[in-house]
């Protein structure tokens, strides 16, 4: 069995429909990866301040940190039966935001992944980002994965089929790796997709793409042949790098809005999409684009989105 990618998942947790998406998407990772759990829930504190510098201990108000803590308990013993579920831990933690409460606790705690519930927004059965998950996407200490609406109370399914979003950047070989990890352990189906981006094209000819050669004009449909070759090659370069234990079902798709491809093809019982960070910003960070970020709010199946470089922690 290959490596595991996650050894400690944290999940953000509430009593609510949207803790509950969470902790079924974290117990479904955890299981498949052997790992870790730990549920943290996140109440409001506030801190004195004097002459502008926070003194003291944080202040919560008794009840509400009485009643997260009940709730939080009840949680993680529930999870005792889980059959494949490993050690669980639970922790109540006090900050100024639940974003900032689960970032700061993935630091100090090493988690390789943070597990959140969506937005109750939207529709059923949607992946809908809300103020958390907006947040920790614009830079997490580790890789995030968002549920979607109603999948904690779905009956138990298999993780079957994974999806990766390949562009052959160092970003999307990291996505590509993590999915080629947790097919090989699940046994999963992995189905690459590549979305290509036609360049404007001139009246029955195309603008060549770096690396053809510059004086060149070709014809529109000679030009894609060209790019879904290139994107073919790359592809398997990167499979070659991972091994061949795992085949993966490749769709190659055209398009000028690749957020709206990659959701149709999740759209198509896809059980886990996996995309990678932007490509700029702080090392061992997740980093959202305008893609990702648009498949994010869209998306019908859970999201794992890895950090930018080939890490998943702090570590």
């Amino acid at each position: 069995m290959t490596a595991t990618p996650f050894t400690r998942i944290l999940v953000g947790y509430l009593p609510t429909e949207q803790g509950a998406d969470a902790r079924a998407l974290g117990v479904d990772l955890a299981t498949v990866c052997g790992s870790d759990l730990l549920l943290v829930s996140v109440v409001s504190a506030v801190w004195i301040e004097h002459l502008g510098e926070q003194t003291g201990p944080a202040v919560v108000h008794s009840g509400q940190r009485d009643r997260a803590a009940s709730a939080l308990e009840e949680a993680a013993e529930a999870l005792v039966a889980v059959p494949g579920m490993g050690h669980v831990e639970r922790r109540l933690e006090a900050s100024s935001s639940p974003a900032r409460g689960l970032h700061d606790t993935a630091v100090s705690e090493r988690a390789d992944l943070i597990v959140v519930g969506s937005s109750h927004h939207g529709p059923l059965a949607r992946l809908l980002l809300g103020s958390v998950g907006e947040r920790l996407l614009s830079g997490a200490p580790c890789a995030v994965a968002v549920a979607p609406r109603g999948h904690g109370a779905r009956d138990p399914r298999a993780i079957d089929t994974i999806a990766a979003a390949f562009d052959g950047s160092p970003e999307a070989h990291i996505a590509l790796r993590t999915a080629h990890e947790l097919a090989t352990r699940t046994g999963a189906s992995l189905r690459v997709v590549m979305v290509i981006e036609p360049p404007a094209a001139i009246p029955g000819q195309f603008v060549p793409l770096p690396g053809l050669e510059p004086l060149e004009t070709i014809e529109r449909a000679e030009a894609l042949q060209r790019q879904e070759l290139a994107a073919q090659a790359a592809l398997d370069s990167a499979l070659h790098a991972l091994g061949d234990r795992v085949e993966p079902e490749r769709e190659v798709l055209f398009g000028s809005d690749p957020a709206a491809a990659i959701l149709d093809a999740a759209a198509r019982n896809v059980d886990l999409l996996v995309l990678g960070s932007r490509a700029y910003g702080p090392a061992h960070r997740t980093l959202v684009g305008s893609v990702s970020a648009g498949v994010l709010r869209h998306a019908p199946c859970p999201v794992l989105v890895t950090p930018r470089v080939g890490e998943h922690s702090t570590r």
